[in-house]
């Protein structure tokens, strides 16, 4: 099945007389639509119009509720506001149904702190210390957190608005991300681990996104990631990440962790502006398998290492 005009995905729920809604967005695709190209082109270019309703002026190929024309906006760097009162309200508690009808800008160039959090390994120290120097510059502050209980593996590392912490795993990754969560001090915190990194779009639009989720109220932003195994793309993606969250958000679940708010749909949103980077090899990707399995019954997710030795297809 062709992938998600907008986000990439390629499961579809089933709406009836043929039409097709992305399971990840939303977006709804009449059948016999055209090329995925075509459609994101028509969404792009409606979104650069300073309003937009598609009750009133309907696409032939595809539709979308409010919820999903923000996750559209962010695609491709727009900031979109409810038309009225009713739009408002569907935002507010999305059923997905009502045509979107809202006002477009661009979005902000300027937003909330936000506080770099890197978690990793010992092993994985030089990596993080070249990640952090890169990156320190884009971020009101730095916080790292590595795997151990050994103060003296982390002496010395800590300098002007970074600092380096130690906490065993206790194979248990909801509780090491929300210690860096803890150790946040500005209103928000953008997570990464030691063997991933942010493309260039991302990296520039996450002051506007930020920006853009206060205004809306959510507490959790969720990015694409790409998977380079071996140094080929792998066909596991969009690979949902919830990496932006505020300061007060803590996640759940020893492995395969999410923040709270993801379980409320409501208070958080798909950005797709941009990727998490992440290099792996074949090799550690066979062996996380086995260790997830031993640190949960549902942890290991054999689709999701198919996944990741394929490499990626746009179909």
């Amino acid at each position: 099945m062709t992938r998600c005009a907008i986000c990439g995905n390629r499961a579809r729920h089933d709406r009836g007389n043929g039409v097709r809604e992305c399971t990840h967005c939303g977006l709804r695709y009449q059948p016999g639509h055209p090329a995925m190209e075509s459609i994101a082109a028509d969404v792009a270019n409606r979104l650069a119009a300073p309003s937009i309703n598609l009750e009133a002026h309907p696409p032939q190929d595809w539709t979308c509720a409010i919820a999903t024309l923000r996750i559209a906006g962010y695609r491709f760097g727009r900031a979109i506001r409810p038309a009225n009162p009713a739009q408002a309200a569907e935002l507010d508690d999305p059923t997905g149904t009502v045509p979107a009808a809202a006002l477009a800008e661009p979005l902000p160039g300027e937003g909330p702190a936000i506080t770099l959090g890197i978690m990793g390994r010992v092993s994985e120290l030089a990596t993080i210390i070249r990640l952090t120097e890169r990156l320190a510059p884009h971020f009101a502050a730095v916080r790292v957190l590595i795997d151990s209980d050994d103060a003296n593996v982390v002496a010395g590392l800590s300098g002007p608005g970074v600092a380096y912490l130690i906490h065993p795993l206790d194979q248990d990754f909801a509780a090491q991300r929300n210690r860096l969560q803890a150790a946040c001090e500005t209103p928000w915190q953008l997570q990464l681990d030691a063997d991933e990194d942010l493309d260039a779009a991302l990296l520039a639009a996450l002051p506007g996104l930020a920006a853009d989720a206060d205004t809306h109220g959510l507490l959790s932003l969720a990015f694409q990631r790409s998977n380079l195994v071996d140094g080929v793309r792998s066909d596991h993606w969009p690979d949902v990440q919830y990496r932006l969250n505020r300061s007060e958000v803590r996640f759940a679940g020893v492995v395969h962790e999410r923040p709270e708010p993801s379980r409320d749909w409501r208070r958080s949103a798909l950005a797709p502006a941009g990727s998490i980077l992440h290099r792996l090899d074949g090799a550690q990707v066979r062996a996380r398998t086995k260790h997830y399995a031993a640190m949960a019954s549902d942890g290991a997710r054999p689709m999701d290492e198919e996944a990741l030795l394929r490499p990626f297809s746009a179909d």
